[in-house]
């Protein structure tokens, strides 16, 4: 699977904004979602992304707790930005730098339908 950011720098700001170049962003933000939520801390603040339409993810942005840090996650057309709101700035930057490293399932960014958990 590609590591589709791989290329793309993560500055030192309160915002980072990750390109799927000529694609549409939200197969890649929700899949940084649920690799959110499977990680040890991290909480959603707006689980409406779950939703058939995946709620405020597009254009208005959803609230990640992920310990001592909350941020904002947001995808517009081929963008996805995400914004530190409160935290340690550091743990923020290595987080960024971890979805750099991520491998994804939608290299085609093919549409999916979400599985709720019927558990």
């Amino acid at each position: 699977m590609p590591k589709i950011f791989a290329d793309q720098d993560v500055g030192y700001g309160d915002e980072i904004v990750f390109t799927t170049p000529g694609r549409y962003s939200m197969d890649a933000a929700v899949e940084i979602l649920q690799w959110l939520e499977n990680r040890d801390g991290c909480e959603s603040l707006n689980p409406g992304w779950k939703s058939a339409g995946y709620g405020d993810l597009v254009e208005n942005g959803l609230r990640v707790r992920l310990g001592n840090i909350e941020l904002s996650i947001m995808c517009s057309y081929s963008d996805i930005f995400i914004s530190r709101l409160s935290g340690n700035k550091m743990r923020f930057h290595t987080f960024c730098e971890s979805i750099r490293d991520l491998d994804f399932a939608s290299c085609g960014f093919a549409k999916r339908k979400w599985v709720k958990d019927n558990g």
